[in-house]
């Protein structure tokens, strides 16, 4: 498993501040990329190594995660030993797989206010409400 800085609090924050003013792009600035930003943040642990800069579309991104990104974070946490939880029991710094209106759903991760995860979307970042989390994984201690 892997294990959080001990200041992981102050580079989350600073991550997602530094993300703040950043436009939507694929392969560059998207909802999973965004996540992997967070999780290098607070872990040391950079989950997309291998695939930044590897796409610059929908399409590329499809190619990758292929039918359901879902699975595909599901698979890749287990890989990191990312225990899933209850989306109810996610707390400041865990993964979140949401509901976004869209047929492939998105990527979060919870903020600093535990009540929303942040998100990337087609308008920056974006606030997503609990009730929108359909899975979560724990990360680190």
């Amino acid at each position: 498993m892997i294990e959080r800085h001990h200041d992981w609090r102050e580079r989350l924050g600073r991550a997602i501040a530094e993300a703040s003013s950043r436009q939507f792009q694929w392969g560059s600035f998207d909802c999973a990329l965004h996540v992997c930003d967070c999780l290098k943040a607070i872990t040391g642990v950079d989950p997309a190594e291998k695939i930044r800069g590897t796409y610059s579309d929908a399409a590329g991104a499809a190619a990758i995660h292929g039918d359901s990104l879902q699975e595909f974070i599901a698979r890749h946490a287990a890989e990191l030993e990312l225990p899933e939880i209850s989306p109810t029991m996610a707390q400041r710094g865990d993964v979140v797989y949401v509901d976004n209106g869209t047929p492939q759903g998105a990527l979060g991760i919870v903020g600093l206010d535990a009540r929303f995860a942040v998100c990337v979307s087609d308008r920056g970042l974006v606030m997503i409400r609990i009730h929108r989390w359909k899975r979560a994984w724990k990360v680190g201690r």
